[in-house]
């Protein structure tokens, strides 16, 4: 376990040192990242103001959303970004490199790769949750269990998105299904949290766990619910273990389809 932490930061270290070596591209996308993003944050913070309180959630809780949906975005696809090449690495034939290796096989593909302009939206959740803590007055009790939160949050994006992109072992197409699954995911945990009710909330919790990423961690700081603290830790728990799972079990499929040229 120690040995397989130890190459993921030092995979991470040498991918991130490679991307600063363009300076201005690695700036130039970190901050054009972080414009995009504001965009949203206006967007939705105007729709708040001009419509009110929507189902308990205020105007400006949107900064708590963006902030913690951000920076869990920000810390996988910064530094795990390899797991969405799994699609590429299947077609091309790339993944038989991974399956020669003698350390962790998620560990490598997940520390291939680093996104810079992830590293955009980290900062700019950094930034947005600051925001939120300063409107809100968070104690230091709130702000400590937001970074629980975080981190729980960051669980969740890894979890789905390796479990999308593990469908790809499946199908020889399987990059627009991955890359499908993955923007219903994401799209919907940026939406106004008030806006889900229902059946609807059911879904994008425990089917297609968007609201954990950042609605339920907000409504979790401002009211300290003890019922929704449990479901996201019991339902982090699940989609982690299951999202292991499920990628050696797919990984099985890639080594016998291999043999008849999938992938290559």
């Amino acid at each position: 376990m120690i040995k397989n932490l130890k190459l993921a930061f030092l995979n991470i270290h040498m991918n991130i040192k490679n991307a600063k070596e363009l300076k201005i591209s690695f700036i130039i996308s970190i901050l054009g990242m972080i414009l995009n993003n504001i965009s949203f944050l206006i967007l939705w913070y105007y729709f708040g103001k001009s419509v009110g309180i929507i189902n308990g959630w205020e105007p400006t809780d949107i900064f708590g959303l963006y902030g913690i949906s951000g920076a869990s975005y920000g810390i996988i696809m910064a530094f795990f970004a390899g797991i969405i090449q799994i699609p590429t690495y299947i077609s091309s034939g790339i993944f038989d490199k991974y399956l020669t290796s003698p350390k962790s096989i998620l560990m490598k593909v997940s520390t291939s790769k680093v996104s810079t302009s992830a590293i955009g939206d980290l900062i700019y959740g950094i930034i947005c949750f600051t925001i939120f803590a300063i409107i809100q007055k968070l104690s230091i009790f709130k702000i400590l269990l937001s970074l629980y939160l975080v981190i729980l949050s960051s669980i969740i994006f890894y979890s789905f998105f390796l479990v999308a992109m593990s469908i790809s072992f499946y199908l020889m197409d399987g990059e627009n299904v991955s890359s499908g699954l993955t923007n219903i995911f994401v799209s919907n945990s940026l939406y106004h949290g008030g806006a889900f009710t229902g059946i609807l909330r059911f879904v994008f919790i425990f089917i297609i766990p968007s609201l954990l990423l950042g609605t339920i961690p907000v409504e979790i700081i401002k009211t300290l619910s003890l019922s929704k603290f449990i479901i996201i830790t019991i339902c982090t728990i699940i989609w982690l273990y299951f999202s292991i799972k499920f990628f050696y079990k797919s990984l099985k499929k890639y080594n016998s389809n291999s043999l008849f040229g999938f992938g290559n």
